[in-house]
């Protein structure tokens, strides 16, 4: 016996709810529109800003012993978020300011007045001196005696509901000071917007070329068939590809990146570290290079798994010296040589010029830790991780500067989006490219 399909109607559908997907339904709904969110992870908040609250927000793979993360066919960790608010769930909170000039090449016109909203909607502060720790402000010093211009770094945290001291970014923040696109997508639902948690967008639906909409199924097994008159695809570097397939963009994910990024650590003879500190507060980003650095440790719990992972039983002698570990984030942009298939893992290709800009980001890593004070026999990699992964659709390739797809009334909006690596964190950017997408959308609909 056929299940019976739930049938809905909206003005705009939105597939994903990171942050291109929930600026979009905050913005539109605020000005009256009739849209629908469809995030294929949960809704739930249990055990947030805790080890294991982390963990389920992050999609997961069976391997054995780490079931922790989804990896490439390569074997390099491949971070996504999953749940309302998408990658935004478990990112580290960088607030890296749009480059316009970069978008300005592909024919996007991003204004000084859109960020500076976009900024404060998502509120984004330097980080005050009380939150700078004796660890940080150690590894700071250091990076500039050897002529590093380190400064401080914008964060998406209101830093009068922050705690000095807490280590829970990357885990989810339980005191709400952290930015997540949970906070847009709740006022868009408080504003008249559907959200289907635990709902997974199979297909587009195509009609003459012009999409208008989609179906959906959520874990239960119910179907459910949206019609609209545009339709988002907002579900990620990965996830939004096999949607477009489906819907003959066969180009879609042909090429694929992930800002490889590594945390080197290392142990100070005397003195405590920076693993009970805030986070990415200070760093540089380093365009000759293409690396962007930042001081991070990372939640103890975090930590210890990638210790264990990188040195398996060897790992478990550096846990109980946590307390004087100094770590340093480096996070390069990479060529974007790769795929994402309709099925199996993602694929991403280490080119000549990227391990140039791994090796460089290390040894400048080593340089920063030694010159802190840390054995520099004692300084280690971890294995380098993929954070926010795109560039699987591509402005210029298979969407024009208004993000739509060749397929009428199908536009994308997400880190899948972006023409080139950037190499920063894009959160940001993409909040921004979401409210400029929204006012052409208000528009149509």
């Amino acid at each position: 016996m056929a299940r019976k399909v739930q049938r809905l109607e909206a003005d705009v559908v939105i597939a994903g709810s990171g942050p291109g997907g929930c600026t979009i339904a905050r913005e539109l709904s605020r000005k009256g529109k009739k849209v629908v969110i469809i995030e294929k992870g949960g809704a739930d908040t249990r055990l947030f800003g805790t080890f294991l609250g982390g963990i389920l927000k992050m999609e997961r793979s069976s391997n054995f012993p780490f079931p922790t993360v989804r990896r490439t066919k390569e074997g390099e960790n491949l971070i996504l978020g999953t749940g309302v608010g998408g990658g935004t769930l478990i990112y580290a909170g960088a607030a890296f300011l749009p480059d316009i000039g970069y978008w300005k090449k592909y024919g996007i016109n991003i204004t000084q007045d859109l960020v500076d909203e976009a900024g404060k909607d998502c509120w984004v502060h330097l980080p005050p001196d009380e939150f700078i720790g004796p660890g940080t402000r150690r590894l700071w010093d250091a990076a500039r005696e050897l002529g590093f211009p380190w400064e401080k770094q914008y964060r998406f945290v209101d830093f009068n509901k922050c705690k000095i001291g807490c280590e829970t970014c990357i885990s989810g923040c339980p005191r709400g000071a952290k930015w997540t696109g949970r906070v847009f997508a709740d006022e868009a639902v408080n504003h008249g917007a559907t959200l289907l948690a635990d709902t997974k967008v199979r297909e587009a639906i195509i009609e003459g070329g012009v999409a208008v909409g989609v179906r959906a199924r959520d874990k239960r097994g119910l179907r459910y068939e949206i019609s609209a008159k545009v339709v988002v695809c907002s579900a990620g570097g990965v996830g939004t590809v096999p949607i477009l397939k489906r819907a003959g963009l066969y180009e879609a994910g042909s090429w694929f990146a992930g800002d490889a990024t590594v945390i080197s650590t290392g142990f100070l003879r005397e003195g405590k570290g920076n693993g009970y500190e805030h986070t990415m507060s200070v760093g540089f980003h380093d365009e000759e290079h293409g690396c962007v650095f930042a001081t991070t440790l990372g939640p103890s719990g975090i930590w210890r798994m990638t210790r264990l992972q990188g040195s398996g039983l060897r790992g478990l002698r550096d846990w109980r010296r946590y307390s004087k570990a100094l770590g340093v984030f480096c996070k390069i942009s990479d060529e974007g040589v790769g795929n994402v298939p309709l099925e199996g893992r993602p694929s991403r290709v280490m080119t000549d010029r990227d391990r140039y800009r791994m090796d460089y980001g290390r040894v400048t890593n080593e340089q920063i830790l030694t010159k802190a004070g840390c054995d520099p026999y004692s300084i280690r990699h971890n294995r380098p991780t993929l954070g926010h992964p795109g560039l699987t659709v591509r402005v210029g390739k298979l969407l024009d500067s208004n993000l739509e797809t060749p397929i009428k009334n199908l536009y994308c909006c997400d880190t899948s989006v972006l023409p080139e690596a950037p190499g920063i964190p894009p959160a940001l950017t993409v909040v921004v490219l979401g409210k400029r997408l929204a006012k052409r959308l208000e528009a149509m609909v």
